[in-house]
């Protein structure tokens, strides 16, 4: 039986109605709720009555109050609409997204995404991390599984951060803490060292890896590219050149030093954004400029 079954149908401190259940971690689990109240839908985060995991859920709601001061929708952050008590457990309650990245992969049967998908969706994270970096925020787990797509119909490439459960100041960070899901885990993080929020940049970087279309030439030589990449590459000289750029931002996201790594607002200005179907000039130098008025509002 999934833990939501005890719940659904049932309510929550009386006007959020259990309608299903999104998923499960060490925390407790999610559930999709009616809020009777404002007639919504929202997520639900209902953390386990244990000590630890309420301390956590503390730790991270005093994040998500310093995050209010930021624009959702523009940081690309998952909206929080505050918390609540129920049978002694913790919840918070977040909008409803539509579906994470990870399962809009499993669902294209894990084909590489092309630049003109990969792109979009790398900016609007980078400038997540440049609002982080700017409040001297961790978030300390990035992966697939913690970016949402808000609307796969209407905005499939609108894309918000969620999670931030492990998220801590910088100023309260610890070496040899366990942060990070293994495979996203920064060699700073593994070697028990100092660190930031430079980490979520190596994150950043194993998920632009890990979803970018693999090189033409791999492609031309692979026997079953035609059943999981049908992309059309029109253009070869502008397809390799955007390749080339993808993997020189990617080793720089990947660079070892994280004193050297670069940062979420040199990222969006990388060449790779400048390419053909990205951000124009125009409105890559309206939109940094916006960013950094932001960003020097909090510091």
């Amino acid at each position: 039986m999934e833990p939501c079954d005890i719940y659904k149908g049932s309510l929550l401190a009386e006007c959020h109605k259990v309608e299903s259940f999104l998923g499960e971690g060490g925390f407790g689990f999610v559930t999709k709720c009616h809020n009777l109240v404002t007639d919504e839908m929202e997520a639900i985060k209902v953390n386990k009555n244990l000590p630890s995991v309420f301390h956590q859920a503390r730790a991270e709601i005093a994040i998500l109050k310093r995050l209010q001061c930021l624009d959702p929708d523009t940081c690309n952050i998952v909206k929080w609409n505050g918390y609540f008590f129920d049978r002694d457990h913790i919840c918070l309650n977040f909008e409803l997204l539509d579906q994470s990245l990870y399962s809009y992969m499993v669902g294209r049967d894990f084909r590489g995404l092309s630049m003109a998908e990969l792109r979009p969706i790398l900016f609007q994270l980078a400038t997540t991390l440049s609002h982080l970096r700017s409040m001297d925020i961790v978030h300390a787990d990035l992966k697939p599984d913690n970016v949402m797509i808000v609307d796969s119909k209407k905005q499939p490439l609108k894309v918000k951060l969620i999670d931030f459960g492990l998220a801590r100041p910088v100023s309260a960070v610890e070496p040899g803490v366990c942060v990070q899901t293994t495979w996203y885990r920064a060699p700073e993080v593994m070697l028990h060292l100092p660190f930031d929020e430079a980490i979520d940049m190596w994150s950043l970087g194993l998920v632009a890896a890990e979803l970018g279309q693999p090189a033409d030439d791999v492609l031309d030589r692979g026997m079953g590219t035609e059943y999981y990449f049908r992309e059309q590459r029109h253009g070869q000289h502008d397809h390799q050149t955007e390749q080339r750029l993808l993997v020189d931002l990617i080793k720089r996201m990947l660079e070892l030093d994280p004193e050297q790594r670069i940062k979420p607002l040199e990222v969006l200005q990388h060449p790779f954004f400048a390419q053909k179907n990205a951000i124009s000039s125009s409105q890559m130098y309206k939109y940094l400029n916006k960013v950094i008025k932001q960003i020097k509002m909090y510091t």
